[in-house]
């Protein structure tokens, strides 16, 4: 399975966040500004997308890139990931998508929802989150941390979660309840998620370590 990594432009605050066992499974595509995540770590990428706008300088010759006008329909992140999904990968990691501008940021929590709807599996990451999109059951496995559940894009009919510390019975998620944030991983004990219909943004976060 083909799989990609975006770098974006916003805070990268963990620098090993991308490192693959074999760089060759992986494609490396830059939104705009976030080549400069790239370079500072000595990755190549495969391809460069965007409008300048952040990268503040125009992008290396050597480099395979895609210029678009500032005045566009999709940020430079939305372009990545569709380029990615055309060169047939199915795994997608966004670094720098989170932090920095909370329109970005914003932005990208559809962009989870945009692959699942292709089929692609898209995560959002940095040092104390992971961030994905679900439209059907699924499981979760832990030894630390929170994870939390919120409805996305309307309500989560039929909700309901076993093998976590905090279980709930089947319910309706609407987005004007916290009641499914921050619950926590039971050590030896798998999370089962169960629910109808609707969309299910899962955040797996650690408490800031200094």
């Amino acid at each position: 399975m083909k799989s990609a990594v975006i770098f974006c432009s916003g805070e990268l605050d963990d620098d090993t966040l991308f490192r693959p066992q074999k760089r060759e499974d992986w494609l490396v595509v830059c939104a705009d500004g976030g080549y400069h995540h790239a370079a500072r770590l000595g990755i190549l990428p495969d391809m460069i997308i965007g409008d300048c706008d952040s990268a503040n300088h125009p992008y290396p010759k050597e480099i395979p890139h895609q210029i678009y006008p500032s005045q566009k329909d999709d940020t430079d992140a939305q372009l990545c990931l569709d380029w990615a999904i055309e060169q047939g990968c199915k795994e997608v990691v966004i670094l720098g998508g989170l932090g920095g501008r909370l329109d970005h940021e914003f932005s990208n929590y559809g962009l989870l929802l945009y692959g699942l709807k292709k089929g692609v599996k898209v995560r959002l990451k940095n040092k104390q989150n992971e961030i994905w999109m679900e439209d059907k059951p699924f499981s979760v496995k832990g030894e630390d941390g929170y994870i939390s559940f919120f409805p996305y894009g309307g309500e989560v009919e039929g909700f309901s979660v076993k093998g976590l510390k905090y279980e709930l019975s089947p319910t309706t998620l609407t987005g004007d309840r916290s009641l499914t944030a921050c619950n926590e991983f039971v050590s030896g004990k798998t999370g089962e998620i169960s629910f109808e219909r609707g969309y299910v943004l899962v955040m797996r976060s650690q408490d800031k370590k200094e």
